[in-house]
């Protein structure tokens, strides 16, 4: 490989690192525009080696792969820190840097007045590095160093304001759910590395096409397992890491409390990139997926749930970050209901444009928040329309994209996806179009409640505030990510269009990651598609509809009388406090396991492991020491004696 391109790959994550670090260790005695240059100038770079590297694999035609050196040998196994660049990675990757770009320009300003600048940048630079690995990560191994970082950025960056307990016990329970979700992940990479002796996605790759799927393996801890069943249980185990990473049914719980940390990081990590590791991750070993049938109808069951049930939580918070965020659940279980359909290219299709709508949403957002002085509550919004109209224009062109509106990015990569499951699980199918019906209504529900009406907002005194305009630092990213949101469907134009058109293929985005992730083919007729899409059109325009028609004045008072008395009351209390889902988990895992931590610390530590094993045996060694310390007379003639004796009894037991 030629010398540059193999640097290249390696300075994509470097180059936040070093930010981090240099950020870390000497921000606060930075200037501003010092810790600007470093914190952005390191991701500009990175995304601009993306593109060079894109462009490098595409002159070279093979995929980028550079081993750097031996990581660690194990036996006869060994595991090699080794970065890699297909269509898959690029993807991916040109999100990460280029979005990540826009949020770290809009953070200069939103973040401008705050006492931890510089340390808000090491961080987010750090994560930038984390993804970077992840994605690039040519094997399990070298992925999971990413799994872990973004983690680590992510717990970082949501107890930012730590000196808040509550914005700190947000960033523990983050980091504690993702772990769960991590021991999955690294069960399911030893099982395969056990049966293939290889945990690199090439090697995986060529191994598993070679497999017999039927063979039973004779030893071990699978002994009399099928190499399919054994490769099921790995996928379900790694699926299990990606529910935690994608906040899916039941690890779904962290994401709307991450909240808590500043907007642009809900922007990029919640939203835009790292929830979305788990998607990318599965369309990575797809292969192995496709050889686990009842893995992937597991996911695809997943995901279509988590959809539905989160866009209904939606319906019923009033914090407009909580809006997003089960906005965003329900979105990745768009992704996984593709993954579950065999269709990657869908899924990572919807991994691009989400990233491009929900940012531009979240980003938004925090204009909104930040005008309003870090008011949070939609009830106390409203009038925003025409006080900040670029925020408001992009806003409602993302929501539209969300809402799946024709012809916005959001439309094609949810009707394919809408498509490919009605072929493979007609009921997928229908939860899918329910859940975009939800989607369209709650998301219509936040922007009258934000835009629409009279300003509702009030100081101390009950006088409407004095709104924080934004400036073109936060405004201009708002633009771009629009712009993304409005035209990135054209990457990937449905299959149905090629008649009219008549250019063949026209979904360039699905043939673009043919080589890596295999391309899902529709079977159905024309007029099938057509009757879908009509479907899905009419199910978003409902909700629209629906939405503007109770809250485009502000709160509904027809509404809230409903949700006052009998089964709309009911309804209300259950969606409004999210199924109890959070409260079932804390009563019956979280105080359990509290308790049983409180009784080992109070009983077991004090008076079996000091008392029993550290004190007793110390008193043993202590006996036992007083016993022999008698015979130790100091007398050299008695030592002579007992010497003597010894060696006689000795002498006599060997001649009998």
């Amino acid at each position: 490989m030629d010398t540059a391109i193999y640097d290249s790959l390696l300075l994509i994550p470097v180059l936040p690192l070093v930010s981090a670090a240099l950020l870390a260790l000497f921000g606060p005695r930075l200037p501003r525009d010092v810790v600007n240059v470093s914190a952005l100038g390191s991701v500009l770079a990175s995304f601009v080696i993306t593109c060079l590297a894109l462009v490098a694999f595409h002159d070279v035609g093979v995929p980028l792969e550079a081993t750097y050196w031996r990581w660690m040998t194990i036996g006869r196994y060994s595991i090699d820190l080794s970065l890699g660049f297909d269509q898959l990675t690029a993807s991916l990757l040109l999100v990460v840097t280029g979005v990540g770009f826009l949020i770290h320009v809009y953070s200069t300003e939103y973040m401008e007045h705050d006492p931890g600048y510089a340390r808000f940048f090491a961080f987010l630079n750090l994560f930038i590095f984390a993804m970077s690995v992840l994605v690039l990560g040519r094997s399990l191994p070298v992925m999971f160093i990413g799994w872990e970082g973004v983690g680590l950025a992510s717990y970082l960056l949501i107890g930012f304001w730590y000196t808040d307990r509550d914005k700190a016990r947000a960033g523990k329970k983050a980091f504690v759910t993702n772990r769960v979700g991590d021991f999955g992940f690294l069960i399911g990479s030893f099982v395969l590395f056990g049966l293939f002796g290889t945990a690199d996605f090439v090697d995986l790759r060529v191994a598993a096409s070679h497999a017999d799927p039927s063979a039973v393996l004779p030893n071990g801890i699978f002994a009399g397992w099928s190499v399919q069943g054994v490769i099921t249980f790995a996928c379900l185990m790694l699926f299990v890491g990606a529910c935690g990473k994608s906040a899916q049914f039941p690890l779904y719980v962290w994401l709307p409390d991450a909240m808590a940390g500043p907007t642009p990081v809900s922007a990029l990590i919640h939203a835009a990139t790292m929830v979305t590791a788990g998607v990318y991750m599965c369309c990575r070993v797809g292969f192995l997926f496709d050889m686990a049938p009842t893995a992937l109808e597991v996911v695809g069951w997943v995901g279509a749930f988590t959809a539905v049930f989160a866009a209904s939580m939606g319906l019923a918070q009033n914090d407009i970050k909580k809006v997003l965020a089960y906005s965003t659940v329900s979105q990745l279980g768009y992704m996984f209901l593709a993954v579950g359909a065999g269709a990657y290219g869908a899924a990572m299709f919807h991994v691009v444009t989400h990233a491009f709508f929900k940012a531009c949403l979240f980003l938004g957002s925090g204009a909104v928040i930040h005008a309003l002085h870090e008011e949070q509550d939609m009830r106390r919004m409203g009038g925003l329309a025409k006080k900040l109209p670029v925020v408001y224009w992009t806003f409602l062109l993302s929501t539209l994209a969300l809402a799946g509106i024709p012809p916005l990015s959001g439309f094609f990569s949810k009707d394919a996806i809408l498509a490919f499951a009605f072929e493979h699980q007609p009921v997928w199918w229908v939860m899918g179009w329910l859940g975009a019906g939800l989607t369209a209504l709650y998301m219509m529900r936040l922007v009258c409640l934000t835009f629409f009406g009279e300003l509702r907002a009030r100081d101390s005194d009950g006088n409407p505030v004095h709104l924080h305009a934004p400036g073109w630092g936060m405004k201009g990213p708002l633009v771009v990510l629009a712009a993304g949101a409005a035209g990135a469907g054209a990457a990937n134009l449905p299959h149905v269009i090629e008649p009219v058109v008549g250019h063949d293929p026209i979904a360039w985005f699905d043939g673009y990651l043919k080589a890596v992730v295999g391309t899902a083919h529709l079977t159905s007729s024309l007029a099938v598609e057509w009757a879908l899409i009509g479907m899905s059109v009419v199910i978003a325009g409902a909700g629209l509809f629906v939405g503007y028609t109770f809250y485009r004045g502000g709160p509904s008072p027809a509404l809230e009388r409903f949700t006052q008395a009998g089964l709309g009351r009911a309804a209300h209390r259950l969606v409004e406090n999210k199924y109890w889902v959070d409260e079932g988990i804390e009563g019956g895992l979280v105080k359990p396991l509290g308790f049983f931590s409180r009784a080992l610390a109070y009983l077991v530590d004090p008076w079996v492991v000091d008392g029993l094993f550290a004190k007793a045996s110390s008193a043993v060694v202590a006996g036992c020491g007083k016993v022999l310390s008698r015979v130790q007379t100091g007398n050299v003639q008695s030592y002579a004696v007992v010497m003597i004796l010894a060696v006689a009894v000795v002498v006599l037991w060997t001649a009998g």
